[in-house]
């Protein structure tokens, strides 16, 4: 238990009564809800976009090779240890008349234009060592951009409200609006297909990067001017009592975390089946376009599945309910890879390209599932410590997990590009047109990586989660002891904002 906290004998039950009362009143306005969802609009389209096409265009369009993108990416996460490591203490401690963590939601933009607009900019032909160069430094500046910019975001979330029920019914909301706002940079492989010949692809992918950059640059602002901070947080005397190096040793004993980070480790076989999805459609269907087509109908079951998630966290447990959820999309795609992407016969494209979208669909049913748990788990994970210590360290913890994240990411570009150049999968781009490759054993390569990687990955993961603790009866005592650890702070109410239920 808190051992900096005040003591209960100092606190009245009527204090304690209130802050139950605060624990479980809503705050939220659909206005500020929708505000919320909005925020970050911008960022998830990009990530959708720039995840699918990035790695593609840099190695077919520019010319950089895979095992150069993935050397310069091990380059930056060596170097972005400083940063990450003073950016959670800095985010901890900041008290501004903005709030604790919004401010960083537009400081960090310049470097992150920077870093995301000029690559797509520059100009094919250099040699391997000087794409190294441009590389390293541009994700050095990007990640000092995302050390400060993503545990801001994500602490955000948590500081919204008290109540951890309309938090998760926020988190329900806002995964619910990404199955229709990530449906953007799904159309943009029509362009790619269909636009006239004379029209060069690469300008197309240039043309696309830029959109989805103002769209992250109108909606981070508007997330800064439209949002506000409630959590109760500890004075600047309580902040300089646990020092960070304590505060430091209090986030590394956090058994809940570090489940979410192994967890998150094995996220490596999403990032590895991520970077050939070009290379897949493209040359084992022959059509980029493909990828959208089978994207209208393979989100469908979330729409259904993900208003029931707060429902199944109620009866099953969040821990239970993720594990289940990856459990389906593990097993689902280990049965696909098996059965191969062509099963009908290459010449019956249809028939195959039908059996592709049904098991993606079967696949991918309780992915929107999967984000939900994984965000509403992490506020499982800031609440623990709090009961534990009596401080929140949303900025610390969110920090180590971004960056076991940034080490995932780059041990799965390390990984995938390895094993690109290895198997020899390159996809050709002549004459300012994309041109399908058909050798079975390339083929066959690029299937293990667009389907295997993803199944035992999401096998794994299911497994994992089954060892956090912050569940049952233990999670039920975690909340009635935070009621009385908050009830001796300040709350700040909002009654004028808070919307009836």
């Amino acid at each position: 238990m808190a051992e900096n906290q005040t003591s209960v004998k100092e606190i009245s039950q009527e204090m304690i009564d209130k802050q139950l009362e605060q624990q479980n009143k809503f705050y939220l306005s659909p206005k500020e809800m929708a505000s919320y969802i909005l925020s970050g609009v911008g960022d998830k389209n990009w990530e959708t976009f720039n995840g699918a096409n990035s790695d593609f265009y840099y190695r077919t369009i520019i010319g950089a090779e895979a095992a150069t993108l993935s050397t310069a990416s091990v380059i930056c996460t060596f170097a972005d240890t400083f940063d990450n490591a003073i950016s959670g203490p800095i985010i901890d401690r900041t008290r501004t008349r903005w709030g604790r963590v919004r401010p960083f939601l537009v400081l960090t933009l310049p470097l992150w234009l920077i870093a995301n607009f000029i690559p797509w900019l520059l100009p094919s032909g250099l040699s391997q060592i000087a794409y190294l160069g441009i590389f390293a430094v541009l994700y050095y500046i990007g990640s000092i951009a995302n050390s400060f910019y993503g545990p801001a975001y994500s602490a955000l979330l948590f500081n919204l409200t008290p109540n951890v029920n309309e938090r998760n019914r926020l988190i329900a909301a806002d995964t619910y609006v990404d199955l229709f706002g990530v449906w953007i940079p799904s159309f943009f492989p029509f362009f790619i297909d269909f636009l006239p010949e004379s029209v060069a692809r690469q300008s197309i992918y240039v043309g696309g990067a830029v959109f989805f950059i103002i769209l992250v640059i109108i909606f981070r602002i508007f997330g800064f001017f439209s949002l506000r901070e409630r959590m109760p947080l500890a004075s600047r005397q309580e902040m300089n009592e646990v020092s960070v190096w304590k505060s430091i040793k209090i986030v590394a004993k956090c058994q809940p975390m570090w489940i979410l980070l192994i967890k998150g480790f094995f996220e490596i076989g999403r990032g590895v089946s991520s970077r050939v999805q070009n290379d897949f459609w493209l040359n084992c269907f022959g059509k980029v376009s493909y990828s959208s087509i089978t994207g209208l109908f393979t989100g469908l079951p979330s729409y259904f599945v993900l208003p029931l998630a707060p429902k199944l966290t109620k009866k099953m447990g969040l821990k239970n309910l993720g594990a289940l959820s990856y459990g389906i999309g593990g097993i689902s795609y280990i049965v696909m890879w098996l059965i191969g992407y062509n099963p009908f016969g290459e010449s019956h494209t249809v028939l195959n390209l039908i059996y592709i979208t049904i098991m993606l669909t079967l696949a991918g049913s309780f992915n929107s599932v999967q984000r939900y748990c994984n965000t509403a788990l992490t506020g499982d994970m800031y609440d623990y410590v709090e009961w534990k210590t009596g401080i929140r360290n949303e900025g610390i913890m969110s920090a180590a997990m971004g960056y076991i994240n940034l080490i995932v990411n780059q041990v799965s570009t390390l990984l995938s590009g390895a094993m690109i150049t290895v198997l020899g999968i390159r996809s050709q781009y002549i004459g300012g047109q994309l041109v399908r490759q058909t050798d079975p054993v390339m083929l066959r390569n690029i299937w293990a990586m667009f389907a295997l990687a993803i199944g035992l990955g999401r096998t794994i993961e299911a497994i994992i989660l089954l060892f956090f603790k912050v569940h049952g009866k233990t999670r039920e005592k975690m909340m009635h002891d935070l009621a009385i650890s908050r009830a001796s702070k300040v709350v700040d109410g909002g009654s004028d904002e808070v919307a009836e239920e």
